[in-house]
């Protein structure tokens, strides 16, 4: 991340699609998260208003943010989940995008793949009371698993 902030974009870095959402109703102006991120892309800027020039919330740039989530750490109101490690960031990044089945059911050229991919990506578009019908009728650990995770991420976002 030093490198990041010193050689900005002539250095390959790898980022996340995670960028912080900020409150911005609930921001206390702390300047926690700003003093902590790692390539100052977490600035502080007017919250306006005649009585309360002095006051400050956080503002994101992000162009240059890089989704460590570090500033969401330090956040007493925020919550961000970061990936953990390289299989997790690719599984989120699948469920973000809408292909968990495809990476699940990566072999595209067998029926069965194609079919359950299908299947799948269905089940994942479906509203929760349909989800947990689905799930309870294929009496699988591992699609209640799936569906509680994807249920997680909808209401965080």
């Amino acid at each position: 991340m030093l490198a990041a902030k010193r050689f900005a974009v002539l250095t390959p870095i790898s980022t996340t699609n995670f960028l912080p959402a900020i409150a911005e109703d609930k921001c206390s102006g702390c300047m926690k998260c700003a003093d902590v991120c790692p390539v100052e892309a977490m600035g502080m800027v007017s919250a306006g208003g005649p009585r309360h020039h002095k006051r400050k919330k956080a503002k994101v740039n992000e162009e240059i943010c890089l989704g460590c989530g570090v500033c969401a750490r330090v956040c007493d109101k925020q919550r961000v989940i970061t990936p953990v490690n390289t299989a997790h960031r690719t599984v989120v990044m699948a469920i973000e995008r809408g292909k968990l089945q495809d990476l699940i059911f990566d072999n595209q050229a067998l029926a069965s793949h194609r079919v359950m991919a299908a299947i799948l990506g269905v089940i994942l578009k479906l509203p929760p009371l349909k989800q947990v019908m689905a799930s309870q009728q294929m009496k699988s650990r591992y699609l209640d698993n799936l569906l509680s995770s994807h249920r997680s991420k909808e209401t965080e976002a």
